[in-house]
């Protein structure tokens, strides 16, 4: 969990915001007392969309959303707008995305695993998206060469554990970073 290890490495402060309760209680808080930073900061259970008041109300030095946004592609609006009333113009805002570079039609087999009931956007629809919010896009990068080769031994291991991907179908994602189906990228923001 990077929340943790970003705590245990720099001892900062945090505020995690997870949808699933049982995760915040089972995995996220269990996670931060065994690596000793339980008392920098707190899990919250809430949406990205609408998180507590508590979370909400409060500016913070960095906004992280790591592999996540792409659960909010349906209302990406509603999810910046979010990130830019919990900041500050010294706010570092950091997004690692998934984005989509065909039609969201062509891309069955990825969704077989994404289960996904809404398209991914492309990169230019979300910068786009970007560019019409109160945020300003300061960098981006496409990182999906460096994940690729973590895909290609994922899928082997799976496949001796399920050679039809049945069940771990997570490799179908490799596969789709490896055709050009899918990006991985990082895109840094701040207030405008």
């Amino acid at each position: 969990m990077y929340t943790v290890r970003i705590a245990e490495i720099t001892g900062c402060r945090y505020t995690g915001v997870e949808l699933n309760a049982s995760y915040v209680e089972d995995e996220c808080k269990k996670w931060a007392e065994e690596h000793g930073v339980s008392n920098q900061g707190e899990f919250y259970q809430g949406s990205m969309l609408d998180p507590p008041s508590h979370v909400r109300e409060q500016k913070y030095t960095h906004i992280l959303s790591l592999g996540a946004m792409l659960y909010v592609h349906n209302d990406i609006d509603k999810f910046l707008e979010t990130i830019a009333s919990c900041s500050t113009a010294e706010t570092k805002i950091f997004i690692w995305d998934f984005v989509c570079n065909k039609d969201w039609t062509e891309c069955g087999e990825l969704n077989r695993h994404m289960k996904m009931e809404y398209p991914i956007r492309s990169r230019e629809d979300v910068q786009e998206r970007m560019k019409n919010s109160r945020l300003n896009l300061t960098e981006f990068q496409d990182f999906t060469p460096y994940i690729v080769p973590g895909y290609k031994v994922m899928e082997r291991e799976c496949r001796k554990r399920d050679p039809n991907m049945e069940f771990l179908t997570f490799p179908l994602m490799g596969k789709a970073f490896m055709d050009g189906t899918m990006s991985y990228v990082y895109y840094c923001l701040e207030l405008k």
